[in-house]
């Protein structure tokens, strides 16, 4: 797969520059046929020297290419290579000039012969093949580094993309044991207090973990779905905290179906649960809502308490990696704060609509590709 690939790239970059190439020898030699039957006319045979000149111009510069590549140039740096591209200029002009003249003289017999020791001509004439060689080369140098430049871009897109899919992968792997902690030492509590609700308890998490294990390898899952996970985990937790745990869920139907990524809405109500309801004595009221917003959808959880950066110890790591997450699978296009707003904590998360990691990479590949 990867030689046909390889065979496939090699061919299009020899079509594009035998292209190239026909098509800026043609453009020249048609600027200097419009030029000379503007001011004396062109006959037939000024015809025919500008076709010599024309296959003379492309088997001329296709040997300096020849010659670039062949002394590895392109990869040298531009004051290494400056001199000896004037140099072989130079050479490859005089080339250009004999190859003219001989073919000259050889079909325009009636005319005046090239091949003279005149060397007011032949230094003319080689200056002017010497400036098209040259401009030709500069041409030639600034298309090769052009492409290059384009596909060291996309070769560093990909590997950019690779790597945010890495750390995804690692800020899931992260997350799973993290919540697994959580619901286990909740459940172990249960245990010795009332061991049917722990058997109950753990059914329940069975069915968390099921929920939790389709959506693992997606970037983005329904809302709905995200919901259920959040309405078993809840269950879980009311099983514990009974009634010292107050929640509500209010979810428009119509964004059930919008795209959000995984346990991200599940790890906000489990921060609120563990680091704001469970401290206090008489429990306190948790509540899930979303709402559409004129760029995309608001998530909201508020609960009773209030909101300290760093005092609650091992809050930090649900909610670092979904900063982390939003900022790898959104880029600048989510949004994630935690403010105190009468009383309570709210977890406040702005998305675009319909947007996963995927969709960018595609959307920043398709920009710069050719």
């Amino acid at each position: 797969m990867r030689k046909n690939s390889g065979t496939t790239t090699a061919m299009r970059a020899r079509t594009m520059y035998w292209a190239t190439q026909l098509l800026a020898w043609a453009l020249l030699v048609t600027v200097i046929g419009l030029f000379m039957f503007k001011h004396e006319g062109l006959s037939t045979d000024q015809q025919k020297v500008l076709l010599l000149f024309y296959f003379t111009g492309i088997g001329i510069s296709h040997w300096f290419r020849h010659v670039i590549i062949q002394n590895r140039w392109l990869e040298r740096d531009l004051g290494h290579v400056l001199p000896r591209l004037c140099f072989v200029a130079v050479l490859l002009s005089l080339a250009a000039f004999l190859v003219m003249a001989s073919a000259h003289d050889l079909f325009f017999t009636e005319y005046v012969p090239m091949l003279v020791p005149d060397p007011l001509a032949i230094l003319l004439n080689t200056i002017n093949w010497t400036l098209l060689l040259f401009i030709w080369s500069l041409g030639y140098f600034a298309y090769v580094y052009f492409v290059r430049s384009r596909r060291e871009e996309i070769l560093n897109l990909k590997l950019e993309t690779a790597s945010r899919e890495n750390q995804l992968n690692t800020l899931r792997s992260q997350m799973n044991p993290h919540f697994m902690f959580n619901a286990l030492n909740g459940i172990r509590g249960l245990v010795d207090e009332d061991p049917d609700k722990a058997k109950r308890a753990i059914t329940q998490l069975s069915a968390i973990l099921r929920n939790a294990m389709a959506t693992v390898r997606r970037d983005v899952v329904p809302l709905g779905e995200e919901i259920d996970i959040v309405k078993a985990y809840l269950e879980l937790e009311h099983m514990r905290y009974e009634e010292r745990l107050r929640f509500t869920i209010d979810i428009p139907a119509d964004l059930e179906r919008e795209q959000v990524p995984p346990m991200l809405l599940q790890t906000l109500v489990e921060n609120a649960v563990r680091h704001g309801i469970a401290p206090l004595v008489g429990g306190g009221d948790l509540h899930v809502a979303a709402e559409r917003t004129p760029s995309g959808i608001r998530i909201t959880v508020r609960n009773t308490g209030h909101y300290t950066p760093g005092k609650a110890k091992g809050s930090g790591i649900g909610l670092q990696n979904t900063k982390s997450r939003l900022a790898m699978l959104y880029g600048g296009q989510a949004h994630f704060e935690i403010v105190n707003v009468d009383g309570s904590v709210e977890s406040r998360v702005d998305l675009p609509l319909r947007t996963d990691a995927s969709s960018l990479a595609t959307t920043r590949l398709s920009a710069i590709t050719p």
